[in-house]
């Protein structure tokens, strides 16, 4: 079994992708999540660059997938360049072993790639045919759209979502996704 590492925001946000990831990666990779304490802003202090390095070794991780949120579209280029500066300086500190699954605006965007689950999940009948990526606060629109249903959407509901959530039809929708698939694949290989 591979062990790859997992660096998020939140512990939903690093539970809800190693429960989508596992959909089709469970039988060759074991994910791990490092750093567990530190959430947030808390991701860019000096605490995370001491912590990183050590977990990384002693979990005997491959690699490690950071999971951010750009909180803005790609268009943005100073908030997309600061991002990557961040996986880049952090990166550095375990030999360049990662990937970034930078998820435009919120990670909450990729449920809506396989919005008939979250249909089902909640009861409802929402309709949504266009890219994922260019929803602006998905949060927020997700609650929006269940704000009548006997279950209401809440973030900390993602890990159970995220289980229940077809891999591929995200991947074919979710562009950044994708992306971060083909970069995975080739990481599991190398």
């Amino acid at each position: 079994m591979i062990k790859v590492g997992l660096v998020g925001e939140d512990p939903n946000d690093t539970s809800a992708i190693k429960n989508l990831l596992e959909k089709r990666y469970k039988d060759r990779v074991l994910f791990k999540p490092l750093v567990k304490g530190i959430k947030g802003h808390q991701l860019d202090s000096p605490k995370i660059k001491k912590s990183l390095p050590i977990e990384f070794e002693d979990q005997e991780c491959k690699f490690i997938v950071y999971i951010r949120d750009l909180d803005a579209f790609k268009s943005q280029e100073d908030k997309l360049q600061a991002k990557r500066q961040w996986f880049k300086d952090l990166d550095e500190l375990v030999n360049n072993a990662g990937i970034l699954l930078l998820n435009i605006w919120e990670l909450e965007a990729l449920i809506f790639g396989d919005i008939e689950t979250f249909n089902k999940i909640h009861s409802i009948d929402h309709k949504f045919k266009s890219d994922p990526m260019k929803v602006k606060d998905p949060k927020g629109e997700l609650k929006r759209i269940t704000s009548k249903s006997k279950k209401r959407f809440h973030e900390s509901h993602c890990p159970e979502i995220f289980k229940q959530l077809d891999i591929d039809k995200i991947e074919a929708k979710c562009s950044c996704f994708k992306d971060f698939i083909v970069e995975f694949d080739e990481k599991l290989k190398n």
